[in-house]
């Protein structure tokens, strides 16, 4: 018969409220997140690999990834990416693979899934148009990122007060081969706009 030893029970309660403060703490943290990594693979098609290689830690530390020209023979390369929020379009810009609850993809302008979203507190939405891209994000509380094909523009849009020129662009980059772009998008700022 084993012995009740009152040391090791205080000891246990102990870690075990520790535990509980930690994952409550981790919790908070999360629901009162300020900023977003958005990482932006711009891919044309060849030698994944050596993108995931090469921008490795860009990738490893961004909370949205968003990637295009894709096959479903690349999700194994990417597996462990595969559990952040992920938007991943093929090359005819079908939706290969969705996860996570900040980002969806719409190839169109559909006012419900909009208020689906908003509602979900979705933060980036993924469009094909930089016209649909641009009407979204001055109606509603997104950023929509309109990914590119390499030597093209990638285009984020957000809610005219909250771009630096007001035109309701917020990021534009030419993409070039083979690269990830990676940029740190405010979600408090839409927060406060959608409760306006």
């Amino acid at each position: 018969m084993r012995k009740f030893n009152i040391l090791s029970y205080l000891r246990n309660i102990f870690r075990f409220g520790k535990l509980i403060r930690i994952r409550a703490e981790r919790t908070l943290n999360r629901q009162n997140v300020k900023t977003l990594t958005v990482a932006i693979i711009h891919y044309d098609g060849k030698n994944l690999e050596d993108i995931l290689n090469e921008f490795s830690l860009e990738l490893s530390s961004a909370d949205v990834i968003v990637g295009k020209n894709l096959t479903k023979e690349d999700l194994p390369k990417l597996r462990r990416l595969l559990s952040k929020d992920v938007i991943l379009l093929d090359n005819s810009n079908v939706l290969l693979y969705r996860h996570g609850k900040h980002i969806h993809f719409l190839n169109s302008f559909d006012v419900h899934k909009l208020r689906a979203f908003e509602n979900q507190r979705t933060f980036f939405i993924v469009v094909l148009d930089k016209k649909i891209g641009w009407m979204i994000s001055q109606m509603f509380p997104f950023y929509c990122i309109i990914p590119g094909e390499p030597f093209q523009d990638t285009l984020i849009t957000a809610p005219i007060p909250l771009t630096r020129s007001s035109d309701g662009y917020y990021f534009s980059k030419i993409t070039y081969r083979n690269q990830v772009t990676l940029i740190d998008l405010n979600v408090e700022i839409l927060r406060d706009f959608a409760s306006r």
